[in-house]
């Protein structure tokens, strides 16, 4: 049986047509913005060498797939390959002739055109209508705008399922907001959702349609009666068709900041810390809190640089929330300080363009002085010396005086007591040194054995950081794992080993 149907497969192989033709065509001649166009390359033949494609009019290729077939007509076998190639045209487009390879021959294919139209907006009296509204025509960048996309159906539009798209925007930072409402407006029922833009540059933006896809079941053709009533199997013989609903489109305004900001509203800052004395090489926890409302999400990271300090500063956390309208929120961003001597937090300043006064403002915090105990001062004294005055170089004078001593016996072995007593004392105070620093040492290996957690451990090792690199490696191994997820493991034994050297 095998043998036969091998001779068969041969058979249909080399009776395969060995002259080949080359075809083209696209899914649809005619798209709306948005639409994918699929273009087609079919050869006959048995070595196909199809171009490679990489644009078309500019429009990147998004995909690629490739498909076989074997036909028999009137007798006659043909093998077709054929190549497809997806991209996104925004604007008409000519696909232009391309060269295939087929069986040792050379083709070029025809152009074809696809034609992109604008989506023609659902109106007033359509079963279905999709609207987009904007609060305001103008805006300043950064400065909330408010989207709202309605929805609205007739009372006798039946409607089976609705895929209800989202506004697609560049060069716009777009948060939906939580909340879908229902409403009745004269025969339509209304469903809206809401959403805030924040343009992110200047210039004329013209806000794309949005589409929603409406489908209906309909029963297949030929089925119905009898059995096939039953809830049951009108599952298995019901089709779902699909039609498209288009938007609107608005035209926005939006106008650069000046200075370059890029912060937009109406802001507070605050900062505070922990405490205000510490031990030296212990933390200082300052935290800064800004609140107001406009694009508070464009709050920057704040670093600080403070003189012979150890300084960490963790990632911000912003909430932000909608209340009557208004878009607000909170920042707050901790950053750790550690050093050995006397230091001050620095005042901490905010620019933003007030959306009140529609000018520049500057926000800032009050400088805060921190006591450390335990430590330096770093208090610099100068020596004050009168303009008039004139060191000189005091006169030396050399006196050489002779003595001689006459050196009793007894006094060499006094001596040499003296001397081996003295030794004695010194070894057993270097030991009793060692053993204090040693204890010392024991002490911090022992908290990095019992050390719990990530979050822990750093705090042990963070006012080491610059003791070796060892340690340096492991803190930020640390701040992975503690901040942004990471699951680094941690040679804890690495560790001890360098406060066991030093």
């Amino acid at each position: 049986m095998k043998q036969i149907l091998g001779k068969i497969f041969l058979i249909l192989f080399l009776t395969i047509d060995i002259f080949a033709t080359v075809d083209v065509s696209v899914s649809q001649p005619a798209i709306y913005k948005g639409d994918i166009v699929n273009f087609t390359i079919s050869a006959d033949g048995s070595s196909i060498d199809f171009p490679k494609i990489r644009e078309i009019g500019g429009y990147p290729i998004i995909g690629t797939s490739s498909s076989q077939s074997i036909n028999m007509i009137n007798g006659d076998i043909t093998k077709t390959i054929s190549k497809t190639y997806s991209f996104k045209p925004q604007k008409s487009v000519t696909i232009p002739s391309f060269t295939v390879n087929a069986d040792g021959n050379t083709y070029k294919t025809e152009e074809l055109k696809v034609e992109v139209l604008k989506p023609q907006a659902s109106k007033n009296g359509d079963p279905f209508i999709l609207e987009i509204k904007l609060n305001k025509k103008e805006a300043f960048v950064g400065e909330p705008i408010k989207l709202t996309l309605s929805f609205k159906r007739k009372l006798n539009a039946r409607i089976d399922k609705l895929q209800l798209g989202e506004p697609k925007l560049e060069d716009f930072w777009v948060k939906k907001v939580d909340k879908t409402t229902q409403s009745s407006e004269g025969d339509y029922i209304v469903e809206t959702k809401e959403y805030q833009l924040f343009p992110q540059k200047s210039g004329e933006f013209e806000i794309p349609s949005v589409e929603a896809l409406v489908g209906r079941v309909s029963r297949r053709r030929g089925v119905g009666g009898g059995v096939f009533d039953d809830p049951f199997f009108s599952a298995f013989t019901q089709d779902l068709s699909w039609k498209k609903i288009y938007s609107n489109e608005q035209n926005l305004t939006v106008h650069p900041l000046p200075n370059g900001l890029e912060l937009y509203g109406n802001y507070a800052i605050k900062a505070s810390v922990d405490k205000k004395k510490v031990h030296a090489n212990k933390p200082v926890n300052l935290t800064i809190r800004v609140d107001g409302e406009g694009n508070i999400d464009d709050v920057k990271k704040f670093n600080l640089n403070i003189d012979s300090a150890i300084i960490y500063a963790d990632e911000p956390k912003i909430s932000s929330r909608l209340v009557g309208g208004v878009y607000q929120g909170t920042f707050r961003q901790k950053i750790a300080i550690i050093a050995d001597s006397n230091f001050t937090i620095p005042s901490i300043e905010l620019k933003y363009f007030d959306k009140v006064t529609k000018k520049v403002k500057t926000i800032k915090t009050e400088p805060i002085d921190i006591t450390v105990i335990g430590g330096g001062e770093r208090v610099t004294k100068a020596i004050e010396v009168a303009p008039n005055s004139i060191m000189q170089k005091p006169e030396i004078k050399t006196i050489t005086k002779t003595e001689v001593i006459k050196e009793d016996s007894y006094l060499k072995y006094l001596f040499l007591a003296i001397g081996f007593i003295l030794g004695t004392l010194t070894v057993l105070a270097v030991d009793r040194l060692k053993r204090k620093v040693t204890k010392k040492e024991s002490n911090i290996i022992k908290a990095i054995r019992k050390a719990k957690n990530n979050r822990a451990l750093f705090d042990i090792l963070l006012p080491y950081s610059k003791k070796d690199e060892v340690i340096a490696k492991a803190l930020n191994k640390l701040e992975e794992n503690i901040y942004r997820g990471g699951k680094n493991s941690i040679d804890r034994e690495e560790i001890m080993e360098v406060f066991e050297e030093n």
